[in-house]
Order: structure tokens, then C-alpha cells, then sequence
């Protein structure tokens, strides 16, 4: 009896969550990198939930509906669902991959209608060019041989220099610097005070690094410039954190000052193997890019260890940033 109860009750919440989805319009707009309209994309859209899987009803996942635009590149899609935001995506052959998320601002009660309603949300496709084989690699927890020590990282072969590893080439010059600068008792209880300093060097004059920004989520799958700069290297890079004390009154003696680097919108291109004439003009080099900062998977701190992920295009001299993934020279 009581579990027929149970079932009872499940089934009436069921109808109820049902009866009082709220809706969702949207308008998607897919352009190209000239603005010119992009016909036949696939289209998808997932209308958010705050729910929490249970009972397998299904609670907790996005509804999600799909479309292609028309003639005049635009997708109109209706969905439900009781979060304030949608998830769009959109592909089509011979393109990139594009996403955005947008945010409804309020919800009308009455009509169970999310606002704005209908509103035209703009995805940039990418349209895919000459793709190269490269190297690509991603550097996880990987413990430097010493601290306060330079030392030479090899990106072709993806480790340090010998002897602390199997490189033979210094593309990249690494050293950290980690100090502790004590402990003091402020409200909280004691704290450790840290100063913490990552610097990237290069060998050869003409090498260098330098910053590109763009957002870590969202928008199109090639997140940076098809090329990489012929100018605006930088010979040194320096990444610093610290976590330092303050007089803030006599009431509290001691107050907590922290300061980071590191970005979540932070990637860099950069430039190696640098050889000149007697002009000092450049006539090879080897170009790559670092999608993210360094020591990104833990959190953007500065450790005893390295993680960074890197693409280098191995021709001398070629700036071409698009990767082909079925053609990964690190494998």
C-alpha cells in the first residue's frame, strides 16, 4: 500500500513539473568571418534545467532541440526548461565547430516564458582552411628537475633537455622560483606568505613569446588566429603569484594581500629555432602556439610542476595555426 502510495505521489509531481515548464525562443543567426550568411547549419540548442536527475524522469538534463537555417542563415528554435539559459551549438561541413551560451534576464510568471523572448543570438563558423600536421602535446604535472635552476624544455620531443630528460634541443627555458616568506596570525590563524615566480627564456636571438586572448569557453573550436604574428616576440615571459602580509589598523595587525598572473582568457603564440643572416633578417624559424596559461589544470598556480598545452608546426617558416588532427607528429 505504501509503495503504490509512493508511486502515486511520484507520478502526480511528475504531471506537475510537466504542467509548469517554462518555455524558451531563441533566433540563431550563423555568419561567416565575412559576415556573409551561412545556409544549412546544423543547428542545436539545449534549454537548460536547474533540476536534479532522479526517479528517471529524465530531470536535470537540457532539453534539447535541433534545426538548420534557411536561406537567410537563421534558426528558430522553442524548447523548456526552468534554468535561465540555453546552450547553442552549431556545425556544418567544411567549418569549424561554433558555441555560445546565452542568459535569459527574467522569467514572466504568467506566461512561464523566459525574456527576452526570441531573441537573435549571433554564432561566427570559421570556415576551415589548410590544415597542417603539427605537434601537439599536453604537459600534465610534469615535476621540474630543480628550482632556481634554468632549464631547457624540448617541444618537439616533449621533455626536458637531457640530462634531466630525453630533449636535445632548448626551445623553451624554464625556471621556478618558490619561497616562503613565513607565517603570521591575523584573524583567520596562522598563514603561510609565499612568493612564487615561473619565467619562460629562450635560447636564440629572434625567439620569443608573446600573449593572445581569447575566452576559455565558448565560441568557435579555433579558439586563436589562423596564423601566427611575424612580429612582437618577447624574449621573457614572467608568471608571478604571492600571498603577502599588510597593516591594515591596530584592531588587525596583519591583513593578507594576494596577487596572480595568470588568466583564464591567457594563451600565447610563440617562436623558436631562430636562425639570421648577417642582416640580422630572419630566414628560419618555427612558429607554434599554448592554448591557455601555464599550470592551468591547477588552477593557474606556480608549483614544482609544469603543465602547459602546445601545437608547433614543425615546417621552417610556416605560420599556419590550423591543425590537423589525424596528422599529430607527437604520436
Amino acid at each position: 500500500m505504501k509503495k503504490t502510495r509512493l508511486i502515486a505521489a511520484l507520478l502526480l509531481l511528475a504531471q506537475v513539473g510537466i504542467s509548469c515548464a517554462q518555455t524558451s525562443k531563441i533566433t540563431v543567426k550563423v555568419t561567416d568571418e565575412s559576415d556573409q550568411i551561412v545556409t544549412n547549419a546544423n543547428v542545436s540548442a539545449g534549454f537548460r534545467t536547474k533540476q536534479k536527475p532522479g526517479w528517471g524522469w529524465g530531470s536535470g538534463k537540457a532539453s534539447r532541440v535541433v534545426g538548420t537555417t534557411d536561406g537567410n542563415g537563421y534558426c528558430i528554435l522553442e524548447g523548456s526548461g526552468d534554468d535561465n539559459g540555453v546552450g547553442v551549438s552549431v556545425t556544418k561541413v567544411g567549418y569549424y565547430g561554433s558555441s555560445k551560451v546565452f542568459i535569459f534576464t527574467n522569467l514572466n510568471t504568467f506566461t512561464k516564458q523566459w525574456e527576452p523572448w526570441n531573441p537573435t543570438i549571433g554564432v561566427l563558423l570559421k570556415p576551415i582552411g589548410i590544415q597542417v600536421p603539427m605537434y601537439k602535446r599536453e604537459i600534465d604535472q610534469l615535476k621540474f628537475p630543480s628550482e632556481g635552476k634554468p632549464v631547457g624544455f624540448d617541444l618537439m620531443v616533449g621533455d626536458w633537455v637531457a640530462p634531466h630528460g630525453k630533449g636535445s634541443v632548448q626551445d623553451l627555458i624554464f625556471q621556478v622560483d618558490l619561497s616562503e616568506m613565513g607565517t603570521i596570525t591575523n584573524r583567520y590563524g596562522p598563514v603561510i606568505l609565499w612568493d612564487r615566480k615561473l619565467s619562460v627564456t629562450f635560447p636564440n636571438d629572434g625567439d620569443g613569446i608573446q600573449s593572445v586572448f581569447a575566452p576559455p569557453q565558448g565560441g568557435s573550436n579555433l579558439r586563436l588566429p589562423r596564423q601566427a604574428p611575424i612580429e612582437g616576440y618577447e624574449s621573457l615571459l614572467t608568471k608571478q603569484n604571492y600571498r603577502r602580509s599588510v597593516q591594515s589598523g591596530a584592531q588587525v595587525p596583519h591583513d593578507l594581500q594576494s596577487h596572480s598572473d595568470f588568466r583564464e582568457d591567457q594563451n600565447y603564440f610563440f617562436r623558436i629555432r631562430t636562425k639570421k643572416d648577417e642582416h640580422g633578417n630572419i630566414i628560419s624559424a618555427l612558429y607554434g602556439k599554448i592554448e591557455g596559461d601555464f599550470n592551468r589544470p591547477q588552477g593557474g598556480g606556480i608549483g614544482n610542476k609544469l603543465s602547459f598545452a602546445y601545437y608547433l608546426n614543425s615546417e621552417p617558416n610556416s605560420r599556419n595555426m590550423e591543425f590537423d588532427e589525424s596528422r599529430n607528429l607527437a604520436k
